[in-house]
């Protein structure tokens, strides 16, 4: 299995989530990371794994337009049953309040046939420009363990991870 931590971030807050979320996914799978300006051809790369997470910052209530731009230039049912997985930061509050573009970037994937394996995640951030909520690295790491375990990759025990 390989992964793709996908994600699009304005002031640095959203990429502090990937990578927390590409190294707890490393440990067990290959994992790629990478923002959404780095990928010249999303067709291609997606053709090449097998989780797909993505996370963007909540703006306007919504998705940001780094994230939009990937995830409407594919086709419909391009991601054809493809397991993927969603994260945003936002400010704290309830979600009718400041949105959550984890939940709207999951129903455009699954739109495109993605398979999304575990409800969207929201990492909160103490400001609009952050920093994060103290916590939230950490809750990006379990979050990925939940996304392993849904697609049935079973974290290593202290005695695999020496002996293998």
């Amino acid at each position: 299995m390989n992964a793709l931590v996908l994600y699009d971030s304005k002031f640095g807050n959203t990429e502090q989530i990937a990578e927390e979320i590409a190294l707890a996914l490393q440990e067990e799978v290959p994992t790629r990371l990478a923002s959404v300006d780095e990928i010249e051809d999303y067709g291609q790369a997606l053709w090449e794994v097998d989780l797909l997470v993505v996370g963007g910052p909540t703006h306007r209530h919504g998705v940001s337009d780094g994230v939009r731009t990937v995830v409407e230039c594919l086709d419909v049912d391009a991601l054809g049953g493809l397991r993927t997985a969603t994260f945003d930061t936002r400010l704290r509050g309830a979600k009718i309040v400041t949105g959550s573009a984890a939940v709207r970037v999951s129903r455009l994937l699954r739109r495109r046939g993605a398979w999304v394996v575990v409800p969207p995640a929201s990492f909160i951030v103490d400001g609009r420009e952050g920093p994060l909520h103290d916590g939230e690295r950490e809750h990006a790491r379990a979050w990925a363990q939940e996304v392993l375990s849904a697609v049935g990759v079973r974290a290593r025990t202290a005695h695999e991870s020496v002996a293998g």
